[in-house]
């Protein structure tokens, strides 16, 4: 048993030498040299036991031991009182009183002669004594475990369960030298094994103190790549040796076999490089816990400012419009793939597909008393989503997975949109800091997207300006038109029978007819309809589209008899609105297809339904074209007609929705508010 407990010894001592040089190397601070401290102070305990194992609990050995006791339990009352500040000033005190007086006891037996590892060498009362020091290491181990939160316990906790279970090693050492009346040389000569084992936790705890305290002195660029280098070139070195094993074992092939394993394991290096889904797992194993915070803020900041800025630009592919450069300033903070955002517009309570990033782009429409914002409360907390909610079902349908939800608060809108996110290329845990970051971020692009909308709105303004301005060129025509067909009827009655008269009327007729048909073309026909202010009228619909089918040149197919259910708007309101869009859809649908109507009771809303068989519209078109006045696609349209109808219906309390497909047709909704129902 003597050679073995020198070489368990022997071994143990230089073990916790190399740790506690390497945690004097890497650590910085109070706590890493307390910690080095406690590595070393096992390394001499040893070391002195394999120079005499026959004396093992007495002599130099013994002073040691004891001495490494006290050294612990130093090491953890720093600890807790880091942790738990002055609190624990009493109970460090009487630790420390009652610890010393059980030293001094313990010493007692240095003073006897060393006659083997024998209980009876150290007496009853110097026994108890001894076992009296360990039992206050696992106490003050397992206080300081218990008074730790959980962010601090990732800091404290490696040291409590290596000195505390040491400690606890020692207490049944003792306690079964008590009882049996003889020390256990198998219990002893495995405390060096154990001892061994447990010192790299000291070493990791050491490394997890200087995260706590600052953050090492090179950006996570610099740690990222040299992290990949390592892997890269670990990787390479593996191939190597496996290549050349196989060169050694058979000569014909081995060489063969070595050239092509080294080129593929090139070309799997540069696969592996240009995957963002292992670039993102290795930041989170390496990177992510070399740093006291989770990111590096300054860049971030920058990340989000160059996205958002960046211009839009339709002619070069790697331009994004603006909605998808807001989803991508939230979603690369979060290693998110792909995202869509979903905005509410002026006036609205609902949210509506304003763009997609990498997810399909299905136009998708979340009114106001749709379940999933009731999943999102007041719109102020991230929200990580539950994927089997019966409010996401409809937004899966449509989008595939997602993730996380995070909102856009605006400070004068209130919640401008939200953000929702795919599930990340690697795992993600979201912590409080990730939650904040979103949060900021949230704020950034609400102000970044009403900015922009504020933008949008004071182009179209400029827009209707120039518009009034050739309106009002335009009706100088007209006059102009007016006053020669009026001169002419003036001169008609006494010069009708003049053939040259009569010539030159029809050709001022005929080209007054030319001039009125071109500002016709120009113009289109807005049909403004005044306001009827504090007037709340009442129409049967299904009677008035029939009216205003049996008027229109194209073929329009009414559905439903007899009479239908009440609608609270003008009819001057429902019949410009109503006509617009039945000569949308005429143009659109091909020749002799008849426009489709009908009248629909939702819930306390009528709904009025205007299809066609067209071509249809893609969600970007619906998005940015489709409702912005003066913007047409047509060649002598005027971008009026459906922005009018709209306009018309909301100021009647109702809405105008858009279902549409390219390839299958458009449906236009009108949503009329039944009576008793209109907004204010």
């Amino acid at each position: 048993m003597t050679a073995a407990s020198v070489t368990l010894h022997a071994g143990a001592a230089v073990v916790c030498l190399a740790w506690t040089v390497l945690v004097l190397a890497t650590g910085r601070g109070r706590a890493a040299r307390l910690l080095a401290a406690a590595c070393g102070i096992a390394a001499l305990w040893a070391a002195a036991v394999a120079l005499a194992p026959a004396a093992a609990l007495l002599g130099p050995a013994g002073g040691l031991e004891i001495l490494r006791w006290l050294v612990w339990l130093g090491v953890l009352l720093f600890l807790f009182h880091r942790i738990a500040g002055a609190r624990t000033r009493r109970l460090a005190g009487a630790a420390l009183a009652a610890a010393l007086l059980a030293a001094g006891i313990a010493a007692l037996a240095l003073l006897r002669p060393a006659a083997g590892p024998l209980a009876e060498d150290l007496g009853p009362v110097l026994l108890l004594a001894r076992l009296s020091l360990p039992v206050l290491v696992v106490l003050t181990a397992e206080n300081l475990f218990r008074t730790a939160d959980e962010a601090e316990r990732w800091h404290v906790g490696l040291p409590a369960i290596a000195l505390g279970g040491l400690s606890a090693y020692d207490v049944l050492l003792y306690a079964d030298a008590a009882l049996s009346r003889g020390v256990s040389m198998v219990l002893l000569d495995s405390r060096a094994a154990l001892t061994a084992l447990v010192m790299p936790l000291l070493a990791i705890a050491a490394v997890r103190d200087g995260r706590w305290q600052h953050d090492p002195p090179v950006s996570r660029q610099v740690v990222f790549h040299g992290a990949t280098l390592v892997v890269a070139g670990a990787f390479l070195l593996a191939i190597g040796a496996l290549g050349e094993a196989l060169r050694r074992l058979d000569v014909e092939w081995g060489a063969t076999a070595q050239a092509s394993l080294l080129a593929a394991a090139l070309i799997g290096l540069l696969a592996a490089a240009d995957s963002r889904s292992l670039r993102s797992r290795l930041r989170a194993l390496v990177v992510d816990h070399f740093f006291t915070a989770r990111y590096d803020y300054r860049r971030e900041w920058l990340r989000c400012v160059e996205a958002l800025s960046a211009g839009d630009d339709r002619a070069r592919s790697d331009r994004l419009s603006a909605e998808r450069r807001a989803i991508r300033a939230i979603a690369d903070a979060v290693d998110s793939p792909a995202g869509l955002l979903l905005r509410r517009d002026a006036g609205e309570a609902g949210l509506r597909w304003a763009g997609s990033w990498n997810l399909r782009a299905a136009h998708l429409d979340l009114p106001a008393d749709d379940p999933f914002l009731a999943l999102l409360g007041t719109g102020e907390a991230v929200l990580e989503l539950d994927p089997v909610a019966p409010a996401l079902q409809p937004l899966r349908r449509a989008y595939g997975p997602l993730w996380l939800a995070v909102p856009l608060p605006h400070g004068r809108d209130g919640l401008s949109g939200i953000v929702l996110l795919a599930p990340p290329r690697a795992p993600f845990k979201l912590d409080r800091e990730v939650r904040a970051l979103l949060r900021v971020l949230g704020h950034e692009v609400a102000m970044f997207l009403a900015e922009r909308r504020a933008a949008e709105r004071l182009v179209d303004e400029r827009r209707l300006q120039d518009y009034a301005k050739r309106f009002a060129f335009v009706a100088h025509d007209v006059k102009t038109v007016s006053s020669q067909l009026s001169l002419l009827l003036a001169n008609a009655e006494d010069n009708l029978a003049d053939p040259e008269f009569q010539h030159d009327m029809l050709l001022t007729v005929r080209a007054a007819a030319a001039r009125i048909d071109a500002l016709i073309h120009r113009l289109g026909q807005p049909g403004d309809v005044p306001a009827v202010a504090g007037r709340e009228d009442m129409i049967d619909p299904l009677e008035r589209l029939r009216g205003l089918a049996a008027g229109k040149p194209y073929p329009v197919q009414v559905e439903g008899g007899g009479t239908g259910p009440l609608a609270a708007i003008a009819p001057a309101r429902f019949d410009t609105a109503v006509g617009h869009l039945m000569n949308n859809a005429a143009e659109a649908s091909p020749r002799g297809e008849p426009v489709r109507v009908r009248v629909l009771a939702e819930g306390r809303q009528v709904v009025v339904e205007i299809s066609d068989r067209g071509p249809g519209m893609t969600p970007e078109f619906i998005r940015d074209e489709l409702f912005r006045p003066l913007s047409t696609s047509k060649r002598w349209g005027s971008g009026i007609g459906a922005w009018q109808a709209r306009e018309l219906l909301r100021e009647a309390g109702g809405d105008l929705a858009v279902v549409s497909r390219p390839g299958a047709g458009t449906t236009m909704r009108l949503l009329l508010p039944a009576p008793g129902r209109r907004a204010a």
